[in-house]
């Protein structure tokens, strides 16, 4: 789809023609882009077509190799080819959701934060362009100084010597500012409007990569860089229209001062002052909005691994395994074995036996023995287990006999 801009002009319309010419390959260069791109017949396309058939083939092979996968897998692996089919093929839902936003929009917020009724784009070139030609007819007009000042003789200097005389660099002064006007303005404008053109030229390429988590990290970066070309946009909108709002005026009344014949000597300096100062505004706000948009972190659903268990079938990090259970399906809704119950219900006695003062042996037997009387002969083998009487049994020095330290004494 090829659209004719409008050609360079030179002279009172040169800053307006050029603007203009920016914007529109920027607009073009989105939307021929993603034509070519997205077109059927496009490699591109016959590959996406190839990323998906791999995305399903991996899904199923997690599930033919035993993998339990949860409702929540199943539903992100189809929003994520939704919105890649949505990107790379629909453009309709692309026009409106995510190309009109970041072309038109920028403008329709910058109105809305300036307060103008007026079309937002065009009427900021037309005050950009009146702007560059007000500076030209100042440079012409000069400063009204003549061409060399004439300054009292030197200190020390002998009686009668000439006075100092020294020409006054004013033009220079005005050619630096309308340099730095111009080259600001442009640079400015080509940044946000061609990287916006670019991104979304690359849409489809980057819709692909949401599919994979070893590549996702690149649809990140290409949402991010979307989203400082359309901060950045209102932002030099914004800026542009603060500084028109200082220049015009001040330009206004400098040329009629000129133009009643009043000298104009600090214009050369305030008007560079000016330019070079919101050169470094716009690069200063379009640095800082580059660091915000890559300072957004975005939480993304991690993948499932391809093969053993994946983060939404892991176990928390303070579960800790226990080797006496016998392993069972995650999720099972099973109740537990007679077995299991038992020797959950032992290991609790043991516990508690343990956080007790140890009891004495007879009154441990004659309580299993009575359990085993009571529960019958089948508990009755479940419950005889040698009690841990805990770290009160233990014998702090060696078992010695009587004998033993009868021979002790005798020696």
């Amino acid at each position: 789809m090829a659209v004719a801009c409008p050609a360079l002009a030179s002279g009172d319309a040169f800053l307006s023609s050029l603007l203009r010419h920016i914007d529109c390959q920027g607009r073009t260069l989105g939307l021929a882009g993603y034509d070519a791109l997205a077109a059927a017949n496009s490699p591109l396309n016959l590959a996406l077509t190839g990323v998906l058939v791999i995305f399903v083939a991996l899904f199923g092979l997690r599930m033919a190799l035993g993998e339990t996968t949860t409702l929540r897998d199943g539903v992100l692996a189809v929003v994520k080819i939704g919105i890649v089919l949505t990107l790379a093929t629909s453009w309709p839902a692309y026009q409106g959701v995510i190309y009109g936003f970041v072309v038109n929009g920028p403008a329709q917020v910058a109105s809305l934060i300036q307060q103008s009724n007026s079309s937002p784009s065009r009427d900021l070139i037309n005050r950009l362009q009146t702007t560059d030609q007000s500076i030209v007819r100042l440079t012409n007009l000069g400063t009204g100084r003549e061409e060399f000042a004439t300054l009292p003789p030197a200190a020390g200097a002998p009686p009668g010597e000439a006075s100092q005389r020294f020409p006054i660099a004013d033009n220079p002064a005005f050619g630096w500012a309308r340099v730095l006007f111009l080259s600001s303005t442009v640079a400015a404008f080509a940044v946000v409007r061609l990287t916006a053109g670019l991104l979304l030229a690359l849409t489809p390429l980057f819709a692909g990569l949401l599919l994979f988590g070893m590549a996702r990290g690149l649809f990140v970066g290409w949402a991010r860089a979307l989203v400082f070309s359309f901060l950045g946009s209102i932002a030099v909108a914004v800026l542009l229209g603060v500084e028109l709002a200082l220049l015009e005026p001040w330009l206004g009344q400098t040329i009629a001062l000129r133009n009643a014949q009043a000298v104009t000597a600090a214009a050369p300096v305030e008007l560079l002052v000016l330019c070079l100062g919101f050169t470094a505004a716009l690069a200063g706000a379009l640095g800082l909005l580059l660091r915000l948009s890559f300072m957004v972190h975005v939480s993304l659903p991690q993948p499932v691994a391809l093969f053993g268990r994946g983060p939404a079938l892991e176990t928390p990090a303070d579960a800790t395994p226990d080797p006496t259970r016998p392993w069972e399906p995650a999720g099972s809704d099973r109740a537990p074995s007679r077995a299991l119950v038992v020797a959950d219900a032992v290991s609790a006695a043991q516990r508690r036996e343990s956080a007790r003062p140890a009891p004495s042996r007879s009154g441990s037997t004659a309580a299993l023995q009575a359990s085993a009387a009571a529960h019958g002969p089948k508990a009755a083998a479940d419950d005889l287990i040698i009690p841990n009487f805990g770290p009160a049994s233990r014998r702090a020095r060696p078992r010695t006999s009587l004998g033993s330290r009868i021979r002790d004494r005798r020696t």
